[in-house]
């Protein structure tokens, strides 16, 4: 299986707003939409040259060294930017991280 690269804007270990319980945030680069009141206008660059490149295997290493502080409640939330432009990158994580 081919492995697909992610390009992330910027990573938040102790995210509280952004689902139930603690979260790991992951903020993805690239975003067509440009939503008048986007929360964030700056991960909207696809080719944003401060992105990150990440297989999942590496992405979800970082992520889980963090799994002590989700509980029963929290966990992984993707966001963006527009995660579906990184469909592939988003489902490989997801399946990894199950």
């Amino acid at each position: 299986m081919e492995e697909r690269i992610g390009y992330v804007h910027s990573l938040e270990s102790f995210g509280s707003a952004d689902g139930p319980g603690v979260r790991y945030i992951i903020f993805l680069s690239g975003c067509n939409m440009r939503c008048q009141f986007c929360h964030n206008p700056d991960t909207w660059d696809p080719k944003d040259p401060g992105a990150v490149p990440y297989t999942a295997e590496e992405l979800l290493e970082k992520v889980e060294r963090c799994r002590g502080y989700w509980g029963k409640r929290g966990g992984i939330t993707v966001s963006g930017g527009e995660p579906l432009l990184q469909c592939e990158f988003v489902t490989e994580l997801f399946k990894l991280a199950k």
